[in-house]
């Protein structure tokens, strides 16, 4: 019943100027500007974003998160402290972990990278089974509940993609896996040639909003092994699990999931997420 949420990274997108005319309230773009992109107020109440997150994981059954961070993040430990002081954090034990950024470099590693000083600063987590997830992305109740399911050591979610463009779909990573519905591959952002090949060959194309659901003893080498990616210098996770569903077979069960994701990636975002958070926590 353990969720590590990865929060570490440095709201680059978020921190663009918006595009065009907006009606976007002037402290929303303030707060977009200045705060971890997970703690803009949005919803009913002003909330940060990430209380939906951690409101859906609780509802789901998670017991115990941690909270990985970007080492500047000076807003989100010490709001998450006082609502557990205050014992309003849904159930939840929540730790706190930073992701730090090696000499050298002005941006964390990546998601890869962050998984693993999560695991370096609470070894216990290294034997245990835990979902990691974006702390970018409102996933629903549903998507935690179908991860907690012992039945798979290691899982991830194949989201359906019926509604979206082209264009969205093939800005993410199409999960391709076998008869029996395991992991084949991630083919990330695929170009001309590999969509032409997916849409020709896969009945149905599936995508993958980084929610996956790993054994640490299983997953560990595989963090370990995984190369800095050739443009964006960064370790991140679809190459981890490509690896790991390529040297193990049939170790990473994909589960179908047709929810729809609101993702706060930029500005642009962020009305439209307003709408899906109409409910109260």
């Amino acid at each position: 019943m353990k969720l590590l949420i990865l929060a570490g990274g440095m709201s680059s997108r978020m921190k663009k100027n918006i595009e065009g005319n907006t009606n976007l309230d002037p402290k929303l773009i303030e707060q977009a500007n200045t705060l971890p992109k997970s703690m803009i107020g949005l919803g009913k109440d002003g909330r940060p974003f990430l209380d939906y997150v951690l409101f859906n994981a609780a509802q789901a059954g998670v017991k115990e998160v941690i909270l990985l961070l970007n080492p500047k993040d000076t807003v989100s430990q010490p709001y998450y402290e006082k609502l557990m002081q205050v014992e309003k954090n849904w159930g939840l034990k929540i730790n706190f972990a930073r992701q730090l950024i090696p000499e050298g470099r002005e941006k964390p590693l990546g998601t890869t990278d962050a998984i693993e000083q999560a695991l370096a600063q609470f070894p216990a987590w290294k034997t245990s089974r835990f979902i990691t997830c974006n702390g970018d992305n409102l996933y629903p109740i549903e998507a935690f509940r179908l991860l907690l399911d012992e039945k798979y050591p290691n899982a991830m979610l194949d989201w359906d993609t019926d509604g979206y463009t082209v264009e969205r779909v093939r800005n993410c990573a199409i999960v391709k896996k076998d008869e029996d519905g395991y992991l084949v591959d991630l083919i990330e952002k695929p170009n001309d040639e590999e969509w032409v090949k997916i849409v020709e060959t896969m009945p149905r194309i599936g995508i993958s909003w980084n929610i996956f659901a790993f054994t640490g003893a299983d997953v560990m080498p595989f963090l370990e092994k995984t190369p800095l990616h050739p443009i964006r210098n960064e370790k991140e996770i679809p190459v981890t699990v490509r690896l790991f569903a390529s040297e193990k077979p049939k170790s990473i069960y994909a589960i179908q999931i047709s929810d729809f994701i609101p993702d706060l990636s930029s500005k642009q975002d962020i009305a439209d997420v307003m709408q899906a958070l109409n409910y109260e926590i």
